[in-house]
């Protein structure tokens, strides 16, 4: 059973992470309006997280210490 809620966990990861990518193509694609500004920052604060973690993954967890 753990096994399942693992996989499934990583599938809502996974969509998260595309949602918050599609948001931000679509403003980068897409001319600037209210709409596509607001999709832009959406997916952003969306995608943040990931690019924390892999900044952690790749740098080690003293990365973000100055």
């Amino acid at each position: 059973m753990n096994k399942v809620k693992s996989f499934f966990k990583s599938f809502i990861a996974v969509l998260i992470v595309m949602l918050g990518s599609y948001l931000t193509s679509f403003y980068l694609s897409n001319d600037i309006s209210f709409t596509s500004v607001f999709c832009g920052i959406l997916g952003f604060f969306i995608v943040f997280p990931a690019i924390k973690k892999w900044e952690e993954t790749l740098w080690g967890s003293d990365a973000n210490k100055e």
